[in-house]
Protein backbone atom coordinates (compact mmCIF):
# COMPACT_ATOMS: atom_id res chain seq x y z
CA UNK A 1 0.00 0.00 0.00
CA UNK A 2 1.06 3.58 -0.48
CA UNK A 3 3.03 5.24 2.32
CA UNK A 4 0.37 6.92 4.52
CA UNK A 5 2.90 9.34 6.02
CA UNK A 6 1.46 9.19 9.55
CA UNK A 7 3.10 11.94 11.59
CA UNK A 8 5.42 11.15 14.48
CA UNK A 9 8.49 12.73 16.06
CA UNK A 10 11.74 11.76 14.39
CA UNK A 11 14.15 12.38 17.29
CA UNK A 12 12.42 9.89 19.58
CA UNK A 13 12.09 7.20 16.92
CA UNK A 14 15.54 7.19 15.35
CA UNK A 15 17.25 5.53 18.27
CA UNK A 16 14.86 2.58 18.36
CA UNK A 17 14.84 2.28 14.57
CA UNK A 18 18.62 2.12 14.41
CA UNK A 19 18.78 -0.61 17.04
CA UNK A 20 16.08 -2.74 15.43
CA UNK A 21 17.86 -3.70 12.22
CA UNK A 22 17.71 -7.45 12.71
CA UNK A 23 20.11 -9.98 14.23
CA UNK A 24 23.80 -9.11 14.22
CA UNK A 25 26.82 -11.31 13.78
CA UNK A 26 29.06 -12.01 16.73
CA UNK A 27 31.78 -9.35 16.55
CA UNK A 28 34.29 -11.87 17.92
CA UNK A 29 33.97 -13.92 14.72
CA UNK A 30 33.50 -11.49 11.83
CA UNK A 31 32.70 -12.78 8.38
CA UNK A 32 35.90 -12.97 6.33
CA UNK A 33 36.24 -11.63 2.81
CA UNK A 34 36.31 -15.18 1.50
CA UNK A 35 33.12 -16.15 3.29
CA UNK A 36 31.32 -13.16 1.84
CA UNK A 37 31.79 -14.84 -1.54
CA UNK A 38 31.16 -18.46 -0.56
CA UNK A 39 28.99 -18.69 2.55
CA UNK A 40 25.47 -17.67 1.59
CA UNK A 41 24.05 -17.98 5.11
CA UNK A 42 26.80 -15.83 6.58
CA UNK A 43 26.40 -13.21 3.87
CA UNK A 44 22.65 -12.93 4.33
CA UNK A 45 23.04 -12.68 8.10
CA UNK A 46 25.79 -10.12 7.68
CA UNK A 47 23.61 -7.94 5.49
CA UNK A 48 21.32 -7.31 8.45
CA UNK A 49 24.19 -5.49 10.14
CA UNK A 50 23.84 -2.63 7.68
CA UNK A 51 21.45 -0.07 9.14
CA UNK A 52 19.59 2.43 7.05
CA UNK A 53 16.59 4.41 8.21
CA UNK A 54 14.12 6.00 5.86
CA UNK A 55 11.90 8.91 6.82
CA UNK A 56 8.87 10.40 5.11
CA UNK A 57 8.03 14.08 4.83
CA UNK A 58 4.99 15.22 6.80
CA UNK A 59 4.71 18.35 4.64
CA UNK A 60 6.73 20.08 1.95
CA UNK A 61 10.07 19.92 3.81
CA UNK A 62 13.23 21.86 3.01
CA UNK A 63 16.63 20.22 2.72
CA UNK A 64 19.47 22.72 3.21
CA UNK A 65 23.23 22.81 2.68
CA UNK A 66 23.92 22.95 6.42
CA UNK A 67 22.31 22.25 9.83
CA UNK A 68 20.26 25.43 10.16
CA UNK A 69 17.51 27.49 8.52
CA UNK A 70 20.01 30.13 7.34
CA UNK A 71 21.80 27.68 5.03
CA UNK A 72 20.98 27.56 1.34
CA UNK A 73 17.94 25.62 0.15
CA UNK A 74 18.87 22.56 -1.91
CA UNK A 75 15.46 21.01 -2.51
CA UNK A 76 11.94 20.90 -1.07
CA UNK A 77 10.74 17.35 -0.51
CA UNK A 78 7.02 16.83 -1.25
CA UNK A 79 4.65 15.39 1.34
CA UNK A 80 4.97 11.61 1.73
CA UNK A 81 8.26 11.25 -0.17
CA UNK A 82 11.04 9.36 1.57
CA UNK A 83 14.65 10.26 2.31
CA UNK A 84 17.44 8.20 3.87
CA UNK A 85 19.06 9.34 7.11
CA UNK A 86 22.84 9.43 6.70
CA UNK A 87 23.72 10.84 10.10
CA UNK A 88 21.47 9.88 13.02
CA UNK A 89 23.13 12.44 15.33
CA UNK A 90 21.33 15.79 15.01
CA UNK A 91 22.97 19.19 14.93
CA UNK A 92 20.66 21.98 16.10
CA UNK A 93 17.78 19.55 15.52
CA UNK A 94 18.85 18.96 11.89
CA UNK A 95 19.66 15.55 10.43
CA UNK A 96 21.78 14.77 7.39
CA UNK A 97 19.71 12.96 4.76
CA UNK A 98 19.90 11.77 1.18
CA UNK A 99 16.85 12.62 -0.90
CA UNK A 100 17.12 11.00 -4.33
CA UNK A 101 20.81 11.84 -4.59
CA UNK A 102 20.66 15.28 -2.96
CA UNK A 103 22.52 15.19 0.35
CA UNK A 104 21.72 17.92 2.86
CA UNK A 105 20.29 18.80 6.25
CA UNK A 106 16.68 18.96 7.38
CA UNK A 107 14.90 19.52 10.68
CA UNK A 108 13.66 16.36 12.39
CA UNK A 109 10.29 17.80 13.42
CA UNK A 110 8.97 17.54 9.86
CA UNK A 111 9.69 13.87 9.22
CA UNK A 112 8.54 10.52 10.54
CA UNK A 113 10.43 7.24 10.54
CA UNK A 114 8.90 4.60 8.30
CA UNK A 115 9.25 0.87 8.84
CA UNK A 116 11.27 -1.06 6.28
CA UNK A 117 12.41 0.29 2.94
CA UNK A 118 10.10 2.23 0.64
CA UNK A 119 10.45 2.66 -3.12
CA UNK A 120 8.13 4.82 -5.23
CA UNK A 121 5.61 4.97 -2.39
CA UNK A 122 5.50 1.22 -1.74
CA UNK A 123 7.04 -0.74 1.10
CA UNK A 124 9.31 -3.55 -0.03
CA UNK A 125 8.37 -6.96 1.28
CA UNK A 126 10.81 -8.73 3.61
CA UNK A 127 12.52 -10.71 0.84
CA UNK A 128 12.91 -7.71 -1.47
CA UNK A 129 14.29 -5.61 1.37
CA UNK A 130 16.76 -8.32 2.37
CA UNK A 131 18.28 -8.43 -1.11
CA UNK A 132 18.37 -4.66 -1.57
CA UNK A 133 20.21 -4.41 1.75
CA UNK A 134 22.50 -7.24 0.68
CA UNK A 135 23.39 -5.55 -2.60
CA UNK A 136 24.00 -2.23 -0.88
CA UNK A 137 26.19 -3.82 1.77
CA UNK A 138 28.15 -6.36 -0.26
CA UNK A 139 27.89 -5.67 -3.99
CA UNK A 140 28.56 -1.92 -4.00
CA UNK A 141 32.09 -2.30 -2.50
CA UNK A 142 33.02 -4.85 -5.20
CA UNK A 143 32.04 -2.67 -8.15
CA UNK A 144 34.48 -0.39 -9.93
CA UNK A 145 34.49 3.41 -10.06
CA UNK A 146 33.90 6.18 -7.55
CA UNK A 147 31.52 5.55 -4.68
CA UNK A 148 28.79 7.53 -6.45
CA UNK A 149 29.33 5.56 -9.67
CA UNK A 150 29.17 2.27 -7.77
CA UNK A 151 25.96 3.30 -6.04
CA UNK A 152 24.44 4.32 -9.37
CA UNK A 153 25.30 0.98 -10.99
CA UNK A 154 23.91 -1.02 -8.07
CA UNK A 155 20.71 1.05 -7.81
CA UNK A 156 19.90 0.76 -11.51
CA UNK A 157 20.29 -3.00 -11.51
CA UNK A 158 18.51 -3.39 -8.16
CA UNK A 159 15.58 -1.55 -9.75
CA UNK A 160 15.68 -3.87 -12.76
CA UNK A 161 15.77 -6.99 -10.59
CA UNK A 162 13.06 -5.60 -8.33
CA UNK A 163 10.64 -4.84 -11.14
CA UNK A 164 11.44 -8.16 -12.87
CA UNK A 165 10.54 -10.06 -9.69
CA UNK A 166 14.05 -11.51 -9.21
CA UNK A 167 14.35 -10.00 -5.72
CA UNK A 168 11.23 -11.90 -4.64
CA UNK A 169 13.14 -15.19 -4.86
CA UNK A 170 14.48 -16.93 -1.77
CA UNK A 171 17.87 -17.34 -3.49
CA UNK A 172 18.20 -15.08 -6.55
CA UNK A 173 21.79 -16.22 -7.15
CA UNK A 174 20.44 -19.48 -8.62
CA UNK A 175 17.89 -17.70 -10.84
CA UNK A 176 17.86 -18.90 -14.45
CA UNK A 177 14.91 -18.06 -16.68
CA UNK A 178 14.72 -19.17 -20.31
CA UNK A 179 12.30 -17.87 -22.90
CA UNK A 180 11.23 -20.89 -24.91
CA UNK A 181 8.87 -20.71 -27.88
CA UNK A 182 6.16 -21.87 -25.45
CA UNK A 183 6.94 -19.13 -22.93
CA UNK A 184 9.23 -18.37 -19.97
CA UNK A 185 10.37 -21.13 -17.63
CA UNK A 186 12.78 -21.31 -14.69
CA UNK A 187 15.42 -23.90 -15.54
CA UNK A 188 17.96 -25.93 -13.59
CA UNK A 189 21.57 -24.95 -12.89
CA UNK A 190 23.07 -26.97 -15.77
CA UNK A 191 20.46 -26.17 -18.43
CA UNK A 192 21.55 -24.03 -21.39
CA UNK A 193 18.87 -21.89 -23.00
CA UNK A 194 18.55 -22.41 -26.80
CA UNK A 195 20.55 -20.06 -29.01
CA UNK A 196 18.75 -16.85 -29.89
CA UNK A 197 16.35 -16.99 -26.93
CA UNK A 198 16.21 -14.52 -24.05
CA UNK A 199 17.99 -15.97 -21.00
CA UNK A 200 18.09 -14.13 -17.65
CA UNK A 201 20.31 -15.28 -14.80
CA UNK A 202 21.45 -14.33 -11.32
CA UNK A 203 20.50 -11.60 -8.87
CA UNK A 204 21.14 -9.02 -11.60
CA UNK A 205 18.71 -10.56 -14.07
CA UNK A 206 21.40 -10.15 -16.72
CA UNK A 207 20.73 -11.44 -20.23
CA UNK A 208 23.33 -14.09 -21.02
CA UNK A 209 23.32 -13.60 -24.84
CA UNK A 210 23.98 -9.85 -24.60
CA UNK A 211 27.69 -10.25 -23.88
CA UNK A 212 30.49 -12.24 -25.47
CA UNK A 213 32.51 -14.75 -23.48
CA UNK A 214 35.57 -12.50 -23.77
CA UNK A 215 33.68 -9.53 -22.31
CA UNK A 216 32.34 -11.62 -19.44
CA UNK A 217 35.72 -13.15 -18.67
CA UNK A 218 37.51 -9.81 -18.81
CA UNK A 219 34.90 -8.24 -16.53
CA UNK A 220 35.25 -11.06 -14.02
CA UNK A 221 39.06 -10.85 -14.10
CA UNK A 222 39.04 -7.07 -13.53
CA UNK A 223 36.65 -7.30 -10.56
CA UNK A 224 38.11 -10.44 -8.98
CA UNK A 225 41.77 -9.81 -9.73
CA UNK A 226 43.00 -12.05 -6.89
CA UNK A 227 40.84 -15.04 -7.83
CA UNK A 228 41.12 -17.58 -10.62
CA UNK A 229 38.14 -18.03 -12.90
CA UNK A 230 37.51 -21.42 -11.31
CA UNK A 231 37.44 -19.79 -7.86
CA UNK A 232 34.89 -17.23 -9.06
CA UNK A 233 32.73 -20.01 -10.46
CA UNK A 234 33.07 -22.03 -7.27
CA UNK A 235 32.14 -19.08 -5.06
CA UNK A 236 29.13 -18.31 -7.24
CA UNK A 237 27.99 -21.93 -7.23
CA UNK A 238 28.24 -22.04 -3.43
CA UNK A 239 26.28 -18.82 -3.11
CA UNK A 240 23.58 -20.32 -5.33
CA UNK A 241 23.29 -23.25 -2.92
CA UNK A 242 25.47 -25.90 -4.57
CA UNK A 243 28.01 -27.07 -2.01
CA UNK A 244 31.66 -27.62 -2.84
CA UNK A 245 32.36 -31.18 -3.90
CA UNK A 246 28.83 -31.94 -5.14
CA UNK A 247 28.33 -33.03 -8.73
CA UNK A 248 26.50 -29.79 -9.60
CA UNK A 249 29.26 -27.67 -8.07
CA UNK A 250 31.92 -29.58 -10.02
CA UNK A 251 29.91 -29.30 -13.25
CA UNK A 252 29.67 -25.53 -12.81
CA UNK A 253 33.38 -25.08 -12.07
CA UNK A 254 34.35 -27.27 -15.04
CA UNK A 255 31.69 -25.92 -17.40
CA UNK A 256 32.40 -24.62 -20.90
CA UNK A 257 30.72 -22.45 -23.50
CA UNK A 258 27.44 -20.69 -22.75
CA UNK A 259 26.94 -22.54 -19.48
CA UNK A 260 30.27 -21.26 -18.16
CA UNK A 261 29.46 -17.77 -19.39
CA UNK A 262 26.09 -17.87 -17.63
CA UNK A 263 27.68 -18.86 -14.33
CA UNK A 264 30.27 -16.10 -14.50
CA UNK A 265 27.38 -13.69 -15.09
CA UNK A 266 25.54 -15.13 -12.09
CA UNK A 267 28.34 -13.77 -9.90
CA UNK A 268 26.66 -10.72 -8.36
CA UNK A 269 29.40 -8.16 -9.06
CA UNK A 270 30.02 -9.40 -12.62
CA UNK A 271 26.33 -9.58 -13.49
CA UNK A 272 25.52 -6.16 -12.07
CA UNK A 273 28.47 -4.56 -13.84
CA UNK A 274 27.34 -5.95 -17.19
CA UNK A 275 23.60 -5.51 -16.71
CA UNK A 276 24.01 -1.88 -15.69
CA UNK A 277 25.16 -1.02 -19.22
CA UNK A 278 22.00 -2.59 -20.65
CA UNK A 279 19.66 -0.95 -18.12
CA UNK A 280 21.27 2.43 -18.68
CA UNK A 281 20.99 2.25 -22.47
CA UNK A 282 17.55 0.64 -22.73
CA UNK A 283 15.68 2.11 -19.75
CA UNK A 284 17.49 5.21 -18.44
CA UNK A 285 18.72 6.80 -21.66
CA UNK A 286 16.01 5.37 -23.91
CA UNK A 287 12.52 4.04 -23.22
CA UNK A 288 12.31 0.51 -24.54
CA UNK A 289 8.88 -1.03 -24.12
CA UNK A 290 9.97 -3.88 -21.87
CA UNK A 291 11.38 -1.47 -19.28
CA UNK A 292 7.98 -0.26 -18.07
CA UNK A 293 4.39 -1.43 -17.74
CA UNK A 294 1.56 -2.47 -15.45
CA UNK A 295 0.99 -6.11 -16.44
CA UNK A 296 3.01 -7.48 -13.49
CA UNK A 297 2.61 -6.35 -9.85
CA UNK A 298 6.30 -5.51 -9.32
CA UNK A 299 6.55 -3.64 -12.63
CA UNK A 300 3.34 -1.75 -11.88
CA UNK A 301 4.76 -0.59 -8.56
CA UNK A 302 8.32 0.28 -9.50
CA UNK A 303 8.24 0.85 -13.25
CA UNK A 304 4.77 1.77 -14.55
CA UNK A 305 6.39 4.46 -16.69
CA UNK A 306 9.80 6.05 -17.23
CA UNK A 307 9.26 8.89 -14.75
CA UNK A 308 8.37 6.59 -11.87
CA UNK A 309 11.10 4.12 -12.84
CA UNK A 310 13.74 6.85 -12.58
CA UNK A 311 12.30 7.91 -9.23
CA UNK A 312 12.50 4.31 -8.01
CA UNK A 313 16.16 4.19 -9.03
CA UNK A 314 16.91 7.44 -7.19
CA UNK A 315 15.25 6.16 -4.03
CA UNK A 316 17.10 2.84 -4.20
CA UNK A 317 20.37 4.73 -4.60
CA UNK A 318 19.59 6.83 -1.54
CA UNK A 319 18.79 3.71 0.49
CA UNK A 320 22.01 2.02 -0.61
CA UNK A 321 23.94 5.17 0.27
CA UNK A 322 22.98 4.48 3.88
CA UNK A 323 24.21 0.87 3.62
CA UNK A 324 27.36 0.83 1.53
CA UNK A 325 30.79 1.26 3.15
Amino acid sequence: MKNPGVRSLLPFLLASALTACGPELDESSPVSAGELETNTAAVISGASRGSTVQVSATDGVNVRSGPGSTYGLLVTVPYGKTATVLNATPTNGFYQVDYQGTVGWTHGDYWNVVAGLWVNGYQLNATQEKWVRWMGTYTVPKLQGTRDERLTKAARVAWWSLKEGVLDLANPFSYSNCNYTTGDAHVGPLVVCPSGRAWQVGISGVQVPNFSMATVQNTSASIHSTLTEAQVLGATASQAGYASGTSTYNSIVNSTGDLRKSWLQRNHAVGITLQETTVTYECVTNSYGWCYGTAWPTTARYAPNRTEALESIRELKAAMDGLAP
